[in-house]
């Protein structure tokens, strides 16, 4: 076979173009940590790649999405103690402005402490989480619920419930409308306009100021008849208030076991990409070792063939 010096050069030229390749390859691979640099290295082990990497996101997501549920209850948590606490300490006030040896002007005095527990529950009411949005508003998170008229105050929200999705199939619902937390009875006891906690407590302060009886002639049943009726809505609300936070429990704890889960499947699902994707230190850098090693051999040759010619020897 005749073998022509242009063909000895041309596969010498080859031979270091392909070592060349390979040993730029594997610096690359080396460089980025990836096994697959192009689908054209292992087309199946790429789609794997793919799939478990919208895994890892979907699952990311949902941790996201249970972290800012959390942080949404533990805020509507805290707001809804302190009407408790207010809700008890105006119950306290009925019960001691309901007895016959308070005077018009203690009463008064009980009236206007009532008063500011009215305030503060507005305020209550327009609590915001981190973002801005309303906690008590339904659906219309970004409108503030309760607009104070006076002696009445008015309700804007709605009575939509989002729901936010934590895993697959788990949704949690998120953004109590108002209208059903901060009224007296139930939806639907008080007719299409419920009783709200704030007329409640407008009502108590107007009947502690007007006294048992305004012209003095001694102890009104119609006033006695009132704080027993407002002990008694009282008492419903703080019913109502006390089944809102115990919702608010069983979805903390829901959102609290799906995170475990969640966070056990994302690490499962990271260490199956990771064999897929993730290279092997050890073996590319003894590969890329054997392949600078292949080059210098390749090199070499050439330079010695490439001194090889019938003119030498004439």
């Amino acid at each position: 076979m005749r073998v022509s010096t242009s063909q000895v050069f041309r596969s010498g030229v080859d031979n270091i173009q392909r070592s060349q390749q390979d040993l730029s390859r594997t610096q690359l691979q080396l460089g980025s940590g990836k096994r697959i640099l192009s689908p054209s290295d292992d087309p199946s082990g790429a789609v794997k790649s793919l799939q478990l990497t919208s895994a890892v996101g979907k699952l990311e997501q949902y941790e996201r999405n249970a972290l800012s549920v959390t942080q949404r209850l533990r805020s509507t948590e805290t707001v809804l103690t302190s009407v408790g606490d207010g809700l008890q300490r105006v119950r306290e006030l009925v019960v001691q402005g309901n007895n016959g040896s308070q005077t018009n002007e203690t009463r008064a005095m009980i009236a206007g402490e009532i008063a500011q527990v009215r305030d503060e529950l507005l305020q209550l009411a327009n609590s915001q989480d981190a973002n801005g949005e309303y906690l008590f508003a339904g659906l219309r998170s970004w409108d503030q619920p309760f607009i104070d008229e006076g002696n009445r105050v008015r309700y804007a929200g709605d009575d939509g419930q989002r729901a936010v999705q934590i895993s697959a199939v788990r949704t949690v619902p998120v953004g109590d409308p108002g209208q059903s937390v901060f009224s007296v009875k139930p939806p639907g006891e008080d007719g299409p306009e419920p009783r709200m906690l704030f007329d409640l407590y407008a009502d108590v302060v107007s009947a502690l100021k007007n006294g048992p009886d305004a012209d003095g002639d001694g102890e009104s049943e119609s006033f006695h008849g009132a704080m027993g009726q407002a002990l008694g809505d009282l008492d419903q609300a703080l019913g109502r208030l006390l089944e809102t936070r115990t919702s608010l429990g069983a979805r903390m704890n829901t959102v609290e076991t799906q995170s475990r889960v969640n966070e056990d499947q994302l690490l499962q699902v990271k260490t199956a990409l990771s064999e897929v994707q993730d290279l092997d230190y050890a073996e590319a850098i003894s590969r890329f070792n054997l392949q600078q090693t292949a080059l210098q051999a390749a090199q070499q040759t050439f330079v010695q063939v490439q001194r090889l010619s019938l003119f030498n020897f004439l």
